[in-house]
């Protein structure tokens, strides 16, 4: 029991740690998300003109 109570005082200190860690987290994570979008509307872009253009058939 005494072992339980000094890891809970640790996770106390370490939740504070974490949520500074969570909100870079999801700014990271937002990044990624435009990131992504936006390379896959360009992919999308690319392709549509390739085909509208004749250099790749469907």
């Amino acid at each position: 029991m005494a072992t339980n109570k000094a890891t809970n005082s640790n996770n106390t200190v370490s939740t504070s740690k974490q949520g500074e860690s969570k909100q870079e987290l999801n700014q990271k994570t937002s990044v990624e998300f435009v990131t992504s979008v936006t390379l896959g509307v360009l992919l999308i872009i690319l392709v549509a003109a390739s085909a509208y253009f004749g250099i790749i058939r469907f």
